[in-house]
């Protein structure tokens, strides 16, 4: 009876490890391939993304979608800088550093953070997001600006 109990014991830790160690092949992750040599050259913002979430249960409340005239919004990666332009006009530059997903630009002791997403070698955005409450309600906002490279 003894050595019933163990092997039915180690049968079920063994699915156990064998269930939790198993392969997630919808799971998305950052594969680390956002270098700042990938970046590097000139993108034009074609849109922006404005969506609104219940933050408790991620539910999608509204999404609006702005796009941009040709050449309105560009920017410029050149080594560990980036320039913004409006209507080629110079608007703003930064030092940036790319840590995991996220872009941090830095202009003296101000900084300025946002998530870094690729979408392809040529297309990539940068996202804000904050939060509020309406009614009660907890909410999330993000602002995503969509750049594709020229």
């Amino acid at each position: 009876m003894k050595k019933y109990k163990i092997t039915v014991l180690f049968a079920m830790i063994t699915a156990l490890v064998l269930t939790n160690t198993g392969c997630k092949k919808d799971e998305v992750t950052d594969n680390g391939d956002t270098s700042v040599a990938r970046l590097q050259g000139k993108w034009e913002a074609t849109q922006s993304i404005e969506r609104e979430y219940e933050k408790d249960s991620n539910k999608l409340v509204s999404e609006e979608i702005t796009p941009y005239p040709a050449n309105s919004r560009t920017i410029e990666y050149k080594d560990k800088n980036i320039s913004y332009y409006r209507s080629g006009q110079l608007r703003d530059t930064y030092s940036y550093a790319i840590i995991g997903t996220e872009i941090r630009l830095r202009e003296g002791n101000a900084g300025i953070y946002y998530q870094l997403k690729f979408y392809s070698d040529t297309r990539h955005s940068h996202i804000e997001e904050s939060f509020y409450s309406t009614n009660k309600v907890k909410m999330r906002s993000t602002f995503e600006t969509i750049y594709v490279k020229k």
